[in-house]
């Protein structure tokens, strides 16, 4: 009996070692660009957090305005954190089949850490995917892994125009975790399993329970260390963003395509070698 408690404590010991939540910015962190106010969204909150709702699992369920999207990367990002970026996407793509995202290069104006702060990213028109290596002028606690912003024109909480994703560069060493390893006294994250859920909010998405779905890419927590990563869809991720921008093709059979994300989901954006094709 002694050794099974001992070995229970030690099992609770690593999990709680290894696993962080994501404070994101699903439900709470949107911002309007319209003016100073921030359009209230208690009933819609309330909607995306009840499993009868229509709207459940989703913080914007018109989506985005128009399609792909364009975005671009901070200069910082390493080849294989683009690489991670770029497979993440691909995988909301595989999801719908469609076009959800148009690579537009590197930001070479600006990086995370050239914001005062974290919302001010959303000013200069570009989605950005952002490295922020001064995490502190974002508000956020050092334990938040990256953080979603995005901006409802006219207010209106059902539609995005505009959104950035800043990492958590100063805290966590944002890289591939099934090839490489902490440093600088930095846990590592996997990129392409932290981009794959910060890219659920970024189309719309919202935080999904465990008690719903465990194997949800939106669960608010991930698992992060070395050899750890999580970078695929469950069928009802699959189901949430086709509310959102409807399916094309055998992505219509939700089950399928889950199953074929989940075989290749450890196959794509491994290697450091040249970018991959812009989604």
């Amino acid at each position: 009996m002694k050794l099974m408690t001992r070995y229970l404590l030690v099992a609770v010991a690593i999990t709680a070692a290894f696993t962080n939540f994501i404070a994101c910015g699903a439900q709470m962190y949107k911002a309007s660009l319209t003016g100073d106010h921030q359009q209230p969204s208690e009933v819609q909150a309330a909607n995306s957090a009840d499993p009868s709702s229509p709207e459940f699992g989703l913080h914007a369920p018109s989506g985005w305005t128009s399609l792909p999207i364009i975005y671009k990367s901070d200069q910082g990002m390493a080849k294989v954190q683009l690489a991670a970026l770029k497979a993440a996407m691909h995988t909301w793509e595989v999801a719908t089949g469609k076009t959800l995202f148009t690579y537009a290069g590197v930001h070479t104006g600006n990086t995370g850490d050239s914001f005062p702060d974290l919302y001010s990213s959303l000013r200069d028109q570009i989605n950005g995917q952002y490295l922020d290596a001064n995490w502190k002028k974002t508000g956020k606690k050092a334990e938040v892994l990256a953080t979603t912003i995005w901006n409802n024109p006219n207010n209106e909480y059902q539609l995005i125009d505009a959104a950035d994703i800043h990492y958590n560069t100063e805290n966590y060493f944002i890289a591939n975790a099934l090839q490489q390893s902490p440093i600088d006294q930095r846990e590592i994250v996997d990129m392409q399993s932290l981009a794959t859920h910060e890219l659920g909010h970024f189309l719309g998405l919202a935080h999904v329970s465990e008690a719903y779905d465990n194997t949800s890419i939106m669960n608010p927590s991930i698992m992060i260390g070395t050899g750890l990563a999580n970078r695929s869809l469950s069928v009802g991720d699959i189901e949430r963003i086709q509310k959102i921008y409807g399916c094309l093709g055998t992505a219509c059979n939700a089950q399928a395509t889950a199953r074929a994300i989940l075989q290749a989901g450890l196959k794509v954006g491994l290697t450091e070698g040249p970018d991959q094709a812009s989604h």
